[in-house]
């Protein structure tokens, strides 16, 4: 995995020629409160997930895997940056809240900036440690995830990402983030997306994009 990630980081930007999505159950978006110093945090909303066929999608940085498709609007009066890469105790972390499967968990590989064209193929990015999001705008990103099932399921819980004001991982000194989700009562500095899915494959004559 650690190879892949290399990989992907040094990569050329890669063009993905079109997508197969699944429609989320209930489109929900939900962001965490935030303090008034913090200027306001991001909102996060799902647009679609799939399911990596096998090793057919290693060509990309993918590998039996599943893809999430998110978009992150900074709706605060400041730029703010969200933490993509694994960094400790700001990881993003997913919660399963039901599944047709017991026992399914996933865990967070890693994130590629999805930028859809207007007549052009649309193309993803290998990200940094954090991406940077001007006030007012909007960024969709693809989080790959592995999983403790391989089988066909269905899905719904949260996935967490951590965001601030600096480029460094936990150095935002205007909002905490403890306690660590899926705490009740988690800390400002995370976005809460909800999801509810299944997961029809990735076509890898497309990218692999979900």
């Amino acid at each position: 995995m650690t190879e892949q990630r290399e990989e992907r980081r040094i990569s050329r930007r890669t063009i993905a020629k079109g997508a197969a999505w699944t429609v989320p159950a209930v489109p929900l978006v939900m962001a965490t409160p935030a303090y008034a110093a913090s200027g306001g945090g991001p909102t996060g909303n799902f647009l679609g997930a799939c399911k990596q066929p096998g090793n057919s999608c290693e060509p990309y940085g993918f590998n039996k895997g599943y893809s999430f498709l998110v978009s992150v609007t900074n709706t605060s009066t400041k730029p703010i940056y969200v933490y993509t890469r694994a960094t400790g105790d700001l990881t993003p972390i997913f919660s399963i809240v039901t599944s047709s499967q017991s026992g399914v968990t996933f865990a967070y590989g890693d994130a590629v900036q999805y930028e859809p064209q207007v007549g052009e193929p649309p193309v993803y990015t290998p990200l940094p440690t954090s991406i940077l999001i001007q006030p007012g705008q909007t960024v969709q990103l693809i989080i790959d995830a592995s999983s403790s099932n391989s089988a066909n399921f269905t899905a719904s819980g949260n996935l967490y990402l951590a965001w601030g004001h600096t480029s460094t991982p936990g150095s935002d000194p205007d909002h905490p983030y403890v306690p660590k989700p899926p705490a009740t009562n988690f800390g400002e500095g995370w976005i809460r997306i909800p999801f509810s899915t299944t997961f029809p494959p990735c076509d890898k004559d497309r990218y692999c994009v979900p």
